[in-house]
């Protein structure tokens, strides 16, 4: 594990052929709000580096903390180097180290992990399952998706794709979102400041559906290469008149794959008993390919810290448990 700086890293990873979105500049820059004091940028190799992670240096209720947020890689997982590489952060005198891998699960992955002293955590916070729409075959929506995009065409619906941002989209984009809040009682993970920041990147896109020359939709993706994925989207209370929703993610799909897309990611499917569930059958209604993630990973200087991270998770964070 070798240490670098932030400029040499992002001039090395931008050509890794295996890059998630949390590794780019703009989604830390984003994150951080700029502040790069408290970041960590780590290669395996500085000559020919395979593996590559930024790293978050927290210090909360005592307990020096470094979150990883994915790794980027370049071949085939290898569980030698996930183990060596990883081995050597417990030289670093944090108190725990934490991951969340959002690439599809791996073997190598686990037993490279497992080799370095990580464990799965006591509860899981974060969403371990997705889909992966295949962009090269054609498109299959099930009956109550094929039944609201034809119900859409009624309303005259424009798709529009954000190519220059200006400060009136990022409002929007927050207009709308707002809304949708206010409905369904979700959180805002990000301001003005933060979206700016990533959309000032081509790694990300912003799109809205609009009628009769309103915004009524919207939605924030990630793309590297030939694969994209979902990041944030919204609807307003006219969008649920008119199946916007539908409208919008068919005709997304349609033109990624004429930017020669070839896998779009839904992100986060979390079938419940829970209100949550309504989101599930909806992304469910495109059918892709499931994919269980790599997902989290803890290694603690102690046994007690495993407990003690779970409990600051769950209450003190208010996360719900997946």
């Amino acid at each position: 594990m070798q240490l670098v700086d932030r400029q040499f890293f992002f001039d090395t990873v931008k050509n890794f052929p295996q890059r998630h979105f949390s590794q780019t500049e703009a989604w830390v820059d984003a994150q951080t709000k700029g502040d790069w004091q408290k970041l960590l940028f780590v290669l395996d190799d500085v000559d020919a580096p395979h593996i590559a992670c930024v790293a978050h240096s927290k210090n909360k209720f005592g307990l020096r903390t470094l979150l990883i947020e994915g790794e980027c890689f370049v071949g085939d997982v290898n569980s030698k180097l996930i183990k060596s590489f990883y081995e050597a952060f417990a030289t670093l005198g944090y108190h725990l180290v934490v991951i969340n891998n959002h690439r599809p699960y791996e073997t190598a992955y686990e037993i490279g992990l497992r080799q370095a002293g990580f464990l799965r955590p006591v509860g899981l916070f974060s969403v371990q399952l997705s889909s992966y729409i295949d962009l090269q075959q054609d498109i299959n929506f099930n009956s109550n998706w094929k039944r609201n995009i034809k119900k859409a065409q009624a309303f005259d619906l424009i798709f529009e794709p954000v190519d220059q941002v200006h400060p009136t989209d990022i409002h929007d984009f927050l207009t709308l979102y707002d809304e949708m809040r206010s409905m369904k009682q979700v959180e805002k993970p990000f301001d003005f400041n933060m979206l700016q920041r990533l959309l000032a990147s081509n790694n990300f896109q912003l799109f809205f559906v609009q009628q009769a020359g309103f915004r009524i939709a919207t939605i924030l993706i990630h793309a590297n290469k030939v694969h994209a994925g979902l990041l944030y989207a919204a609807t307003s209370k006219k969008a649920l008149e008119n199946a916007a929703s539908f409208f919008m993610y068919s005709e997304l799909l349609s033109y990624l794959r004429s930017k020669e897309i070839q896998t779009f990611d839904m992100e986060m499917l979390a079938p419940s008993t829970t209100t949550t569930n309504s989101v599930f059958l909806f992304k469910n209604g495109i059918k892709g390919r499931y994919v269980t993630l790599n997902g989290e990973w803890l290694w603690t200087k102690q046994d007690s810290f495993k407990l003690l991270w779970y409990f600051i998770q769950k209450y003190i964070f208010k996360r719900t448990q997946i």
